[in-house]
């Protein structure tokens, strides 16, 4: 009894050490982009700014999701006047560095982050921030995709002053968003099975750095597919600089969900909350629910529920969300 006593304890402690590899490895970055701009870094946030040409007056600001880099935003919006700011979650990689090189990024000496790395707070912040010291438009989208749409709405709790304001309007796409009191796909949001998510996460992670386009292809998240989503999910896996980061964004999301009231709503002039068909990625039903006792509080808030969609719409079907865009 004692032997298999201590070769299961053996076993749990070895299985440990190699989560807590994964979890706190500082990760190489794998996968890269091209931008025409200018990169900035607050803290562990890295910004990208493509400004508006022909004397367009709008600024869009754009926040992905988790996993995701600013590299989501970039064909949906790269035929655009307006100008472009790219926000990418803190302590993930720059997709627009190349090999390290960080001499022409522009360091930014903002106020410090009073909230933890990896918080859907510590980034609302940010994008505040953002919002009140970059953006040069007279008008001005936010779009935020899932994890980002949470961001958006979180920023508008921190700056509320700055979001009602009548005199820079701003509108939001809340795409696929997590939203408050609302919860992920399946059982992902119930307290058993989300300490395990945690827990396994970095070691699930970890073995799929890289993914090869065909194993890729067979998770649900990717159907439907096309070759934007493929070129860009691949790196879904290998974004991030700590796998301890991606732990505290799921614990991050379950907690603002639960906690999060929906005054947050109250916060912005202009919502459009769009829903895919069917979501693998977050639980629909509680999606909608969030959203229309949204529409109960603000009637600038609208619903977009769309076909033949999972949860990276702006790569599925793209000319939606342009068409939302062009008609706020």
């Amino acid at each position: 009894m004692l032997t298999l006593f201590l070769t299961l304890l053996f076993f749990l402690l070895a299985l440990h050490a190699y989560r807590e590899y994964w979890r706190l490895r500082t990760l190489p970055q794998i996968y890269h982009g091209e931008f025409t701009g200018e990169l900035m870094k607050v803290g562990s946030t890295y910004i990208a700014r493509r400004p508006a040409i022909n004397g367009c007056s709008r600024s869009i600001i754009g926040f992905p999701g988790f996993l995701e880099d600013m590299r989501y935003f970039q064909d949906l919006y790269k035929d655009d006047a307006a100008e472009l700011i790219l926000v990418n979650n803190a302590n993930y990689h720059c997709p627009f560095l190349k090999l390290g090189v960080t001499s022409d990024v522009i360091r930014l000496k903002w106020p410090e982050n009073p909230y933890l790395i990896g918080t859907i707070e510590h980034d609302g912040f940010y994008l505040g921030l953002v919002l009140e010291r970059l953006v040069s438009g007279r008008e001005v989208l936010l779009h935020g995709h899932s994890r980002g749409g949470a961001v958006v709405l979180e920023t508008g709790r921190q700056f509320p002053d700055l979001t009602r304001s009548k005199e820079r309007p701003i509108s939001t796409i809340l795409e696929a968003p997590v939203l408050p009191q609302a919860r992920l796909f399946g059982k992902s949001s119930e307290p058993m099975t989300h300490r395990i998510l945690c827990y396994f996460m970095p070691i699930f992670f970890g073995h799929r750095r890289n993914i090869s386009t065909e194993r890729l292809l067979t998770l649900s998240l990717m159907r439907p597919t096309n070759a934007l989503k493929a070129e860009l999910l691949i790196s879904i896996f290998s974004t991030t600089r700590r796998y301890a980061t991606c732990v505290i964004n799921v614990q991050s999301i379950v907690a603002w969900q639960r906690s999060m009231g929906l005054e947050v709503y109250d916060n912005f002039p202009l919502l459009t909350v769009v829903v895919g068909e069917q979501d693998t990625t977050l639980d629909n039903r509680s999606m909608l629910a969030s959203a229309e006792q949204g529409l109960a509080r603000n009637s600038g808030l609208r619903i977009i529920k769309t076909e033949h969609t999972n949860h990276f719409l702006s790569l599925e079907q793209p000319d939606m969300i342009r068409a939302i865009y062009s008609c706020d």
